[in-house]
């Protein structure tokens, strides 16, 4: 429980500290135009995406619908969005969710 309660503060810690790393681009989604800033779904969707005993809520599940078309790009971004989205628990959020995952 400390190693994950350790992870979070620093992923959390470097995301602030590294906003320039983020870059938002926009992409024609299932609900019209959406910018794929991985920080508008790992906000919401944190707890899953790091806690595997921990289901997403609706407004999780609503905003990974609305940034689909952005899956690819965030298992492709940065290190640490990386590492959250391309894990057992992205795939898991995804599943919960009904989102196929995305083959890049």
């Amino acid at each position: 429980m400390k190693f994950i309660t350790l992870t979070l503060l620093v992923l959390v810690t470097v995301i602030q500290l590294s906003p320039t790393l983020i870059r938002a681009t926009m992409v024609e989604g299932p609900t019209g135009d959406v910018t794929c800033n991985p920080m508008d779904v790992i906000v919401p969707c944190l707890l899953p995406l790091t806690n595997s005993k921990i289901l997403p809520t609706p407004h999780c599940c609503q905003v990974m619908v609305e940034h689909q078309t952005c899956l690819c790009q965030f298992i492709k971004g940065v290190w640490y969005v990386q590492a959250l989205f391309n894990s057992p628990n992205g795939q898991k959020t995804c599943k919960a969710c009904n989102i196929p995952f995305p083959t890049c």
